[in-house]
């Protein structure tokens, strides 16, 4: 009797698991990345600071320096990894060139790292920062929420992609200064229809540096009846 050949054995002979990192093929012993790649990505530890999750230079340091310079809708806040250069080639392969594979990766690390945080704030609903349009027909798909979705299946927390809306396209966040980020964001946010639907919201970003678009969701999801709003990033700056 002939053995039959699973559909995705045969996808993954025709389309062999990368590395999100250098790129190359995994073996099965490999799992979801080469070790010694993982050896060269920075996790974060504490200290960090209590509103963004950011490194800091002290563990008496409550915030970072750019959460220290004003009040912000953000409760609280948590990261993955250090926004190194290997983390920043590996997310715009995942974003830019379609590797939606990685985020097998990122949603793993993301769990192993972060869930006991996310459950001690039992949050009612994961979202993510939401795409405009014109990006999201561009992409293909939504980046952030495609992550939100596996860290809800991995923790049974539901994920709503209906609290926000990008009501305008805006330019990349990367190029801008902090001061041409915030002005590029104003009003590029609205509420969407389930916004209203929760009083506990976590909120899903890749990459967080400055945190403008962070903050100006989360000042969105506050205005609108949302009380508490954590977020959880892949990748943070750190002050050092």
């Amino acid at each position: 009797m002939k053995k039959l050949i699973r559909p995705d054995t045969i996808l993954s002979l025709l389309y062999p698991p990368r590395c999100p990192i250098c790129c190359e093929i995994l073996s099965p012993e490999d799992g979801l990345i080469h070790p010694q790649c993982e050896k060269r990505l920075v996790y974060v530890n504490e200290p960090v600071c209590l509103r963004c999750g950011k490194p800091v230079y002290s563990p008496v340091q409550e915030y970072c320096l750019d959460c220290s310079r004003g009040p912000s809708a953000i409760d609280g806040g948590a990261a993955v990894w250090v926004y190194t250069k290997e983390m920043a080639d590996s997310i715009a392969l995942y974003k830019y060139q379609g590797k939606q594979e990685f985020a097998s990766f990122y949603v793993k690390r993301a769990v192993e790292r972060c869930s006991q945080w996310i459950k001690m704030h039992e949050p009612e609903c994961i979202t993510a920062v939401p795409l405009n349009r014109r990006k999201l027909r561009m992409r293909g798909f939504n980046q952030a929420m495609l992550i939100a979705q596996g860290i809800g299946k991995a923790l049974k927390i539901p994920v709503d992609g209906q609290l926000l809306v990008r009501s305008r396209y805006t330019e990349p966040q990367k190029a801008l200064s902090p001061a041409q980020r915030l002005k590029n964001l104003q009003k590029a946010f609205g509420p969407g229809k389930n916004i209203r639907s929760y009083k506990r919201v976590l909120l899903v970003d890749d990459i967080y540096t400055t945190g403008s678009t962070m903050k100006s969701c989360s000042e969105v999801l506050k205005a609108n009846g949302v009380e508490k709003v954590w977020i959880l990033s892949l990748c943070i700056g750190s002050d050092y």
